[in-house]
């Protein structure tokens, strides 16, 4: 995927307008300092922005990502952390952490059911007891409901003298509708950039709530919250993402 590897130097910004920063950091201080948590683990880091804010308010943070691109740049950027290269299914550390965050999307990288449940397994196994999982995933609802979507310009970032434009659409790439399926998203971007055209294409799984909490009730997480964005507001059916607060039994 070219976003984290050929455009990994320029992610964040491109990003950036598709993201509220500022409200997502608020919301995991809120969380983890209601939980007493002063260790925490990055999943997905990218290039390093959350984890460099979660330092700045005092944690201990570490981060993981599986793009050797996306950690070289986070560590050029923030080298007093540490950053590892690392599918986060694959992770494990004896040094186990107070807090987990996994968000924006991706979890829904994670595509087959074994790779999900390993996942989930090692997280639960990297957090200390009573450690805090905070996980956010798209909602499959309003995909199944679009379907298709044709590709549009989303967004228009500006870095140094390159203005890189971002158009978007996805369609649903699963066989067979049904209830017990995957819902499978074809998420295909083009970037222009320096009178450059990268096509960019992203395989990925989008979950109803009760298939999500179906998988983390396998590994015995108890269910604090769930809302339907970093404002805190509550959960909705047809919202575009799910957020989960959990704590390991």
């Amino acid at each position: 995927m070219k976003l984290y590897s050929e455009l990994a130097e320029y992610y964040y910004e491109i990003e950036k307008p598709g993201r509220k920063f500022i409200q997502e950091v608020k919301f995991l201080d809120a969380i983890f300092k209601k939980h007493k948590v002063k260790s925490v683990l990055d999943l997905g880091c990218g290039t390093g922005e959350h984890s460099h804010a979660m330092k700045t308010l005092g944690y201990q943070v570490s981060g993981i990502d599986s793009s050797m691109e996306m950690i070289n740049y986070a560590k050029k950027r923030f080298p007093e952390i540490d950053f590892q290269v690392s599918d986060m299914q694959n992770f494990l550390t004896p040094n186990s952490y107070d807090g987990i965050y996994c968000i924006f999307g991706t979890f829904n990288y994670l595509t087959e059911e074994q790779e999900i449940l390993k996942c989930i397994d090692h997280t639960r196994k990297n957090l200390k007891q009573a450690g805090i999982f905070v996980l956010e995933v798209w909602n499959a609802i309003p995909f199944q409901i679009i379907k298709r979507k044709p590709l549009t310009t989303v967004s228009q970032s500006r870095v140094g003298s390159i203005t890189i434009q971002r158009d978007r659409g996805f369609k649903i790439k699963s066989i067979e509708p049904k209830p017990e399926n995957p819902t499978l998203v074809e998420v295909n971007y083009v970037y222009y950039l320096a009178q450059k055209e990268i096509k960019d294409k992203h395989l990925m799984r989008v979950f109803k709530l009760d298939e999500v909490i179906s998988y983390l009730k396998k590994f015995q997480f108890e269910l604090l919250h769930i809302f339907s964005n970093y404002a805190g507001e509550k959960y909705l059916q047809y919202g575009s993402r799910i957020l989960i607060v959990l704590q390991k039994k």
